[in-house]
């Protein structure tokens, strides 16, 4: 295995390629949007996607504009520790009607995002016996050598979703967010946050030591974390209609949506024909469970563990 020194010094000119491929992109997508010819789209805009509008500083009425600098935000917006989730990603739904060259800029930029990723990967791997905090440490230390010490590396890597391959048409609906709460012990949550701060100078860290410690040995067994798909996801089916009459339809899985979909317009520079649906998700229905109550704000927030309500 190649050192961990050596692995590093392969990630800077992998992150100034995939920033160059984003400008790219972006350019490519200002073209269409102040091109004569009208280029069709169709973004969604719950309340998730107008706040990372607001964010961008773009509006839905460039839609084009909008998505150029969504893909080209490859960056933390908020200061670095001032309390952002690392998960969190900016999201607008959507699709976009774009020639081939637009398309080919795309693929580029998928392809420099995956050898990015696989980078930092290898680097990760390579310092596999390191506390969690350290390797994190250490990826952020390489990030800030590179020239950019705001990466988002969840924006890094997020793929655009491509149909290159003119589809005759696209059903589009909204998957709901979803969350899995389980039961945890003392001496679980004690050790994921010890690994998160093995050197014991992280004051929020211990302080949630501290709290964890303290609890009454009557509420012990109400730890649960609680993982949630924060977001509703819409999901992108593509539909290949058979080339014969007697053929079936052929249908294939695309993903789920967070960023515009690009696909291969046709001349008119129009998307296939495709589903419309409500800008919001619909609630869901069901019923919570009455014995997961939990309380409203996280007992240890670095773990999302959160203390089951006495009723």
């Amino acid at each position: 295995m190649k050192h961990h020194r050596e692995l590093a010094q392969a990630i800077p000119p992998l992150l100034d390629k995939l920033h160059s491929s984003s400008t790219r992109l972006r350019e490519s997508l200002e073209q269409l949007q102040a091109a004569g010819k009208p280029w069709q789209h169709y973004l969604l805009q719950p309340g998730f996607a107008q706040d990372a509008s607001l964010a961008l500083g773009k509006s839905f009425e460039q839609p084009f504009s909008l998505t150029g600098a969504l893909y080209a935000q490859l960056d933390y917006l908020e200061p670095m520790g001032s309390g952002s989730d690392a998960r969190v990603t900016l999201q607008i739904p959507g699709l976009l009607a774009v020639p081939s060259k637009t398309l080919s800029l795309a693929q580029q930029f998928n392809a420099q995002k995956k050898a990015f990723y696989n980078a930092i990967s290898s680097f990760r791997a390579a310092l596999e016996e390191r506390p969690v905090a350290e390797r994190d440490r250490s990826v952020r230390e390489v990030l800030t050598q590179s020239g950019h010490p705001r990466a988002h590396l969840r924006q890094c890597y997020r793929l655009i979703l491509l149909c290159p391959n003119r589809p005759d048409a696209i059903a589009l609906s909204w998957i709901k967010a979803r969350k899995s709460i389980r039961k945890v012990t003392v001496g679980w949550c004690e050790k994921k946050l010890v690994q998160l701060d093995p050197a014991g100078s992280d004051p929020g860290i211990q302080y949630q030591r501290q709290l964890l410690a303290g609890l009454h040995k009557s509420q012990q067994e109400d730890l649960r974390q609680v993982q949630v798909q924060s977001r509703p996801n819409l999901q992108v089916a593509e539909i290949f209609y058979g080339q014969e009459k007697e053929q079936e339809d052929a249908y294939r899985q695309v993903g789920y949506s967070s960023m515009p979909v690009l696909i291969q317009a046709n001349s008119a520079g129009q998307l296939p024909n495709f589903t419309r649906i409500d800008h919001q998700p619909s609630p869901s229905r069901r019923r919570q469970r009455r014995d997961l109550g939990l309380a409203s704000e996280a007992f240890l927030p670095a773990l999302r563990v959160f203390l089951r309500e006495q009723r």
